[in-house]
């Protein structure tokens, strides 16, 4: 994850994300946020991850599973 994404305590949150490529041959997954325009957010993004109902958030760095469009 290429940086931190913000949840409340006890709500399950979905969050569109474009993959990157990075040196070491691995892939980082960027948050693409966008303001009202929904559909911006999917056309630019490869897939989405899940932040889990207790998390709270996830911090940059963390390896996360992302669900390929």
């Amino acid at each position: 994850l290429s940086r931190n994404i913000a949840s409340a305590t006890g709500r399950e949150d979905y969050v569109q994300v474009r993959l990157e490529g990075r040196a070491d041959g691995g892939l980082d997954a960027v948050p693409v946020f966008g303001k009202s325009n929904l559909i911006f957010t999917l056309i630019r993004a490869d897939g989405m991850l899940k932040v889990p109902l207790d998390a709270g958030g996830l911090a940059a760095g963390a390896q996360v599973e992302v669900v390929l469009f």
